[in-house]
């Protein structure tokens, strides 16, 4: 400059024009702010670079002619510009020629700049670029104070219009990738085959996809119009909403359970449900999202497997109580009774009370059936049957031995009570009303009364004994009782 002392004046006014300029255009901002430094430095050469991995870019050049021309790329070791990076502030050189450790720089040797005078860019605190002045003539002063500031000042409201430049930039991408996000979003939340739907946490409904509408019946308007639980089973509604409260509680984040909705057209759909919460930045709920997947058909089956098994059991145990049971009379049969009377006997040598095998036959009944067809004989002993069980009651079990025999059991009662037991038997079959004719029983009672130090007689001779005690009642005319004790054989050495 001419006048140094109004530099300060001048490139007060140049920064204020350089500040009214539009900050989005950069290339024509970049131009200006050149040309204005190219002006008052005296310099013929002002660059704008980018600085990124070791590349030093040119952005925007003024002056330079056919030397230096926008987007040139060079190694940053290879410039003027890296000692500004090294330290990271600004360097100004008025004759670079005057310095040896400079002459073998690669632009020295290349370009014979002689003076420069260059700056930090500046993005969030990290050196991105330069802005630099160079000549190839000589200063013949060193830089002022007052030019290195006006540098910096320049420096720092390109900084500012960069950093702006790349918020705007991260913005749109920000803003780019949030609407391709929604849309796949919405692409995906739409037409997706599971059912998918976004409510308030008060349930009422907020969005619901195609594939929600078609599961349960009703259009989206429908559904926007009412909430969940209107059409949740009320048995399965005191649950969901727990499981909700635990959500709004932050007690969980999300919660899956098997529930019932109504169907538009009152059916019942069983859904597998699965709900996550969506928080605000603050932490409050903003919304759930649930997903349905259509678990009727399995219900339905597991139904059906479920009926299947029961019939199955059902008639497992139909099948088991008849292979127990005597097919005419409903008592137990006759292994039935021998297996009771084996485990009887058990319980009788480790207890050492009593125990009473009766048996009982129908006197003259081969007559009877015989004068009255065997379907009429088969209704006589199932009268008897019924007459015989309802008198032993709860003393013992009663069961059929064979065609015309019945058997009885009486754990723990010895000679008297058996004798009680078998005349009550022998009363009862007398007074039955609903027989074409009077009947007689005739009884033969094996006892067994087991002595300490003795050898107890085993099942065989307690049921042969009964069975020696039923013939002489019947040799003797019947209508009578026959008992006989079985006694324990000494034991010996």
């Amino acid at each position: 400059m001419d006048d140094l002392r109004d530099f300060s004046v001048t490139s007060m006014r140049a920064l204020h024009q350089l500040s009214l300029l539009d900050r989005a255009d950069l290339p024509a901002l970049f131009n200006a702010y050149l040309n204005s430094g190219c002006e008052l430095l005296g310099l013929s050469v002002g660059i704008v670079s980018q600085i990124e991995d070791g590349r030093y870019t040119v952005s925007a050049v003024a002056g330079g002619g056919d030397a230096i021309g926008r987007g040139d790329v060079f190694p940053l070791g290879e410039t003027y510009c890296q000692a500004v990076v090294n330290k990271r502030g600004t360097v100004a050189l008025h004759h670079v020629g005057a310095l040896e450790e400079m002459r073998s720089h690669p632009v020295y040797q290349g370009m014979q700049l002689e003076s420069y005078i260059g700056t930090p860019l500046r993005v969030a605190g990290e050196v991105v670029g330069t802005l630099n002045f160079s000549d190839t003539g000589i200063r013949p002063e060193p830089f002022t104070v007052e030019e290195l500031e006006f540098l910096e000042l320049m420096a720092q409201s390109l900084s500012h219009a960069l950093e702006q430049e790349s918020l705007r930039n991260c913005r749109a991408k920000s803003d780019s990738e949030r609407e391709a996000s929604e849309a796949l979003f919405e692409a995906a939340f739409q037409h997706a085959a599971i059912p998918m739907a976004i409510v308030a946490p008060d349930g009422q409904w907020l969005r619901v996809n195609d594939a929600v509408c078609d599961l349960l019946g009703y259009s989206s308007r429908e559904l926007l119009g009412m909430d969940f639980q209107c059409i949740t089973h009320p048995d399965d509604l005191h649950k969901d909403l727990a499981h909700v409260q635990s959500l709004l509680c932050g007690q969980k984040n999300q919660y899956w359970m098997q529930k019932r909705y109504f169907h538009s057209n009152g059916e019942l759909v069983w859904a597998l449900l699965a709900v996550s919460i969506v928080r605000n930045a603050d932490g409050s709920p903003r919304c759930f999202l649930s997903q349905i997947k259509d678990i009727s058909p399995q219900r339905e089956a597991e139904s059906a497997l479920q009926a299947n098994r029961d019939e199955l059991e059902q008639i497992n145990q139909e099948l088991a109580q008849l292979a127990r049971t005597d097919n005419l009379t409903g008592l137990s049969n006759r292994a039935v009774m021998m297996e009771g009377l084996r485990q009887a006997h058990d319980r009788c040598k480790r207890s050492g009370e009593p125990l009473t095998c009766m048996l009982m036959e129908v006197d003259r009944f081969r007559d009877f059936n015989e004068a009255n067809g065997h379907s009429n004989g088969d209704l006589l002993l199932k009268a008897v049957a019924g007459c015989l069980e309802a008198t032993v009651g709860h003393s013992g079990t009663v069961g059929r031995y064979s065609a015309d025999v019945f058997m009885a059991l009486l754990p723990e009662r010895g000679l008297n009570a058996a004798l009680e037991m078998a005349d009550q038997c022998r009363y009862a079959i007398a007074r039955m009303n609903t027989v074409p004719q009077p009947l007689h029983l005739s009884v033969g009672v094996a006892v067994l009364l087991p002595e300490e130090d003795a050898m107890l007689p085993d099942v065989d001779d307690l049921l042969r004994t009964a069975d020696q005690a039923l013939y002489a009642a019947r040799d003797t005319g019947g209508d009578g009782v026959r008992a006989v004790r079985v006694e324990s054989a000494a034991l010996t050495d």
